[in-house]
């Protein structure tokens, strides 16, 4: 038997509860707390769910974060905020969002949706570096998802399709994956949008049509990287009218570091992504009655795509235009100790690390020296959190149980901000994709 920890030992927890790392990545296991945003995650929610389904059509949008002096206004937890409000959608087809928001239980059943997040990235190895590769990366979110009971996406659309095409008598028992394939090419059929469904797309569907959810997420691991760099919107396409067949009402697509496929790009290959953009997400089927898209945004990002986004006149995201109001959630962070403090005790009282001894509360920090990382790092979730886990660290070395205001003394603390600024530029730049390992 291994001996027990410090962490076990002195503060009742089978490991740091704080993540370490500078970027959000949607694999990893963190501890979520959706409070931290406070009335932002409504905001959010409303504008990029609800009001889609109220207003009969998808819009466009951003989320943003604005600090003066950083272009690039990291922290702020919005790569989070989308990411994991997107998987607790489709855990349910956002049942449960909606009945937050305030939608009856019977509106809720009859408006199911879906959502789905990519984070462009061209530093990685065959990296998500243009709109094929994103649609892809789409795709395979929404195929990872899974309900309370661990049963995949893909098997509950399928379940629903079938209920539905028998119910309409477009299918008979036993041929009922056949009956998806034919009224998904019916679909494109009657469609300005043509696909030529063969090879590996043809493949594709036949595996979406199919209840073996196991086969089609092993096809799509296979699929190289020079297909769906050039093939990724196709799969978009024929996943949105799959879903169509399932009676899903809306989708919302979050884009992640959209930027970043600027990043070494010519202003030519900038206009040309962009106007992808808005020809066949924004204004084509099956997306354009159905689909809403938004964009994660910060000054430096914004002023990159600026000219393109014009250029193809699409709808102003800029966050200080009072017209914008409807489409643009502006994250303030963690402005208030509160929100702080309730981040850091959801975070060390969550059930993956607390042991069942553990008393509730933020034990080892004390109010005030929490209220001095607080200080230190605020607004940035991010910078807050990455601090408390080196703390955690640093006690559990030198063998401290109360983590007090002796010792997260002014030298530490400072020590330490430094530090988690310079290791997050640099993880920033060095960035890998564990999604493309």
């Amino acid at each position: 038997m291994p001996l027990k920890s410090f962490f076990q030992t002195a503060w009742d927890l089978n490991g740091n509860p704080f993540s370490g790392k500078a970027t959000y990545a949607e694999d990893s296991q963190i501890v979520y707390v959706p409070e931290m945003f406070g009335s932002q995650r409504e905001e959010f929610l409303r504008k990029f769910v609800q009001a889609p389904l109220e207003n009969g059509q998808p819009l466009i949008g951003a989320v943003w974060s604005v600090v003066p002096g950083d272009p690039k206004a990291r922290g702020f937890g919005k790569s989070t905020l989308m990411g994991e409000e997107a998987k607790r959608i489709n855990q349910d087809f956002g049942f449960a969002t909606l009945i937050h928001l305030g939608v009856s239980e019977t509106d809720a059943r009859a408006n199911p949706v879906l959502a789905s997040y990519v984070s462009f990235n061209t530093k990685a190895n065959e990296g998500i570096a243009n709109i094929d590769a994103a649609c892809f990366q789409l795709v395979r979110f929404l195929l990872r998802c899974a309900d309370a009971k661990g049963v995949k996406t893909h098997l509950r659309l399928r379940e629903r399709a079938v209920a539905k095409l028998l119910k309409e008598g477009n299918a008979v028992k036993d041929q009922e994956s056949r009956a998806i394939v034919m009224a998904v090419e019916e679909r494109f059929r009657q469609l300005a949008v043509t696909i030529d469904i063969r090879n590996l797309l043809e493949e594709f569907l036949m595996h979406l049509a199919s209840p073996d959810t196991d086969a089609l997420e092993k096809f799509l691991s296979t699929v190289g990287a020079w297909h769906h760099n050039r093939n990724g919107l196709k799969y978009l396409q024929l996943f949105v009218a799959f879903a169509e067949l399932a009676d899903i009402q809306h989708f919302t697509f979050f884009i992640d570091q959209v930027e970043d496929f600027t990043s070494e790009s010519q202003p030519s290959k900038i206009r040309k992504n962009v106007k992808i953009i808005r020809d066949a997400l924004l204004e084509s089927e099956p997306f354009a009655s159905r689909a809403s898209f938004v964009f994660q945004l910060h000054p430096d990002a914004y002023r990159k795509l600026r000219d393109a986004w014009t250029h193809e006149d699409l709808h102003d995201l800029n966050y200080d235009s009072p017209l914008n109001k409807p489409y643009v959630v502006v994250l303030k962070g963690l402005d208030n100790f509160k929100a702080a403090c309730l981040l850091a005790e959801r975070c060390l009282n969550h059930p993956q690390y607390a042991l069942p001894e553990r008393e509730r509360g933020i034990h080892p920090f004390t109010d005030s020296s929490l209220e001095k990382v607080w200080q230190t790092t605020k607004p940035r979730p991010r910078w807050f959190i990455r601090v408390l886990h080196d703390l955690l660290e640093l006690a559990k070395d030198e063998r401290v149980s109360v983590l007090d205001e002796k010792f997260i003394n002014p030298t530490k603390l400072k020590a330490l901000s430094s530090k988690m600024q310079q290791d997050d530029e640099e993880e920033l730049e060095d960035q890998r994709d564990d999604r493309l390992a």
